[in-house]
């Protein structure tokens, strides 16, 4: 019966080596990346109303576009951390700008849309003339392969 404890307490020594402690390494090496994506939306949600977002991000140790880090440890963290979660389901998409409101009532985007005419068929008129109609399916012959 020792032989077979023997074995399995070696077995386990393995998995543990091989298996466990490289995947809570790469656990701990997504956390660490976690965070520096975490410094990096709270700097860009600072910026946000800078009047040049670029020199502001650049102030706090990042960059406006892609890859983001000035420097290579954290550059390939934060992109594995990216890559892992967007996997996981996070999004680290930024908020896309909203377009401006007119300020004026005055103003062509502030105007109100005048009714349209309707045809006598009861859909409204398009200005784009209708799509050709399709050929008939018979039309369309299938490929000819040779026999051989």
């Amino acid at each position: 019966m020792a032989p077979i404890l023997e074995k399995l307490a070696v077995v386990m020594k393995k998995t543990m080596f091989f298996l466990v402690f490289p995947l809570g390494f790469a656990v701990f090496l997504f956390f660490l990346g976690e965070q520096f994506e975490v410094g990096r939306l709270g700097a860009v949600a600072e910026c946000e109303d800078a009047s040049s977002k670029s020199v502001c991000l650049r102030s706090k140790g990042y960059l406006a576009t892609a890859p983001y880090y000035p420097d290579l440890g954290r550059r390939y963290l934060g992109a594995f951390a990216r890559n892992v979660g967007g996997d996981l389901g996070a999004s680290y998409k930024e908020p896309e700008p909203t377009p401006p409101v007119a300020a004026a009532e005055g103003t062509a985007a502030a105007a109100p849309v005048a009714p349209t005419a309707v045809a006598q068929n009861g859909a409204a008129p398009t200005s784009a003339p209708p799509a050709p109609p399709l050929p008939p399916p018979a039309a369309i012959a299938p490929p000819v392969i040779p026999k051989k």
